[in-house]
């Protein structure tokens, strides 16, 4: 787009939000230099070049002194404009992608440090009780949750660095699925008894899938996790398994609340609240990426959800094929 003096550059600046400016320091009304400080004052920070026929060093150091990135003498080459134009691009795109990462560690850690104190608030008060009460069992399970809920939530934070880092997982190997489902029941039961949700195992796979076995299990303790925390009160929740010639399907479905349909596309994205702690979802997607898996998920609100985990799976020959070890 296009100004004819340096007032239209400023509104027209605003109003659109350009990816960077070409800017004459000869205009009408405002000149170059003006518009260029007025600009800088204000905040805005996309890449600025100034055109103009005033070629002295004098000039040119006045340009890049009020915030210019760089700066053209007339007559100019149109080929030289257009590789600095692009080169100013890339440059402005590595910012704002680090800008970006930045925000969300930032993010990330004042999540990870809110969730830490609340569940610190919940053991001190827990233990307070404990000390008064003659009967503490129910107390201590409490303690117990927070305490749980505290290293998941470390544990995310330290498999999420990593992820976000590029640094993937090591090792990867096989992994036998049914130990692993076993563990992650096992581990959420107590939770789960506390508030009275039934667990129900219906099917047995003894085969193995691609994976590391710390992320199998944080995947299946994020969405186990979540099934017991946002089911209803003497719910339910069905764990079961179905394979394919390629895949190992695990399905988790329980009769929570349901996630409303405008809101199933950014299950999976950081901070996502309707459903999980804010990063665990997050994280899952993540960690199947990492192990060449799939999640998927299927809900309706006041019925429940269905989260389905898809493992690329060992070949077997069919007679050692489901067998168990």
């Amino acid at each position: 787009m296009t100004a004819e003096n340096g007032e239209e550059a400023i509104a027209a600046l605003e109003t659109y939000n350009p990816d960077m400016m070409l800017l004459d320091i000869m205009l009408p009304g405002l000149s170059g230099w003006e518009v260029c400080n007025a600009l800088r004052s204000k905040g805005v920070m996309i890449p600025i070049v100034m055109l103009t026929a005033l070629s002295t060093k004098d000039e040119q150091i006045k340009g890049l002194t009020l915030g210019a990135d760089d700066y053209i003498p007339k007559p100019f080459s149109v080929k030289e404009l257009m590789l600095r134009v692009k080169r100013l691009l890339e440059k402005e795109k590595v910012i704002k992608t680090l800008r970006t990462k930045e925000k969300e560690g930032a993010d990330s850690l004042r999540y990870l440090v809110h969730e830490l104190r609340n569940s610190l608030h919940v053991i001190g008060g827990f233990s307070g009780l404990a000390m008064q009460k003659g009967n503490s069992d129910r107390y201590l399970n409490g303690i117990k949750s927070s305490a749980i809920h505290m290293e998941s939530l470390l544990n995310d934070s330290s498999l999420l660095t990593r992820l976000e880092k590029g640094e993937g997982l090591s090792p990867i190997g096989m992994v036998n699925i049914g130990e692993q489902l076993a563990w992650a029941i096992n581990a959420i039961k107590d939770d789960a008894s506390s508030k009275e949700i039934d667990i129900h195992l219906l099917s047995d796979s003894f085969c193995m899938v691609k994976g590391n076995t710390t992320a199998i299990r944080q995947v299946l303790i994020n969405l186990l996790s979540n099934a017991v925390k946002y089911n209803r009160g003497q719910g339910k929740i069905w764990v079961f398994t179905k394979e394919t010639d390629e895949w190992v399907e695990v399905h988790v479905k329980d009769t929570g609340y349901g996630i409303p349909e405008e809101e199933l596309p950014k299950v999976f994205e950081k901070f996502y609240r309707a459903k999980g702690t804010g990063l665990g979802l997050y994280l899952v997607k993540l960690l199947m990426d990492a192990m060449g898996g799939k999640v998927v998920v299927k809900s309706r609100e006041t019925v429940g959800s269905i989260f389905t985990v898809s493992f690329s799976k060992e070949v077997m020959r069919n007679e050692s094929r489901n067998k168990a070890p």
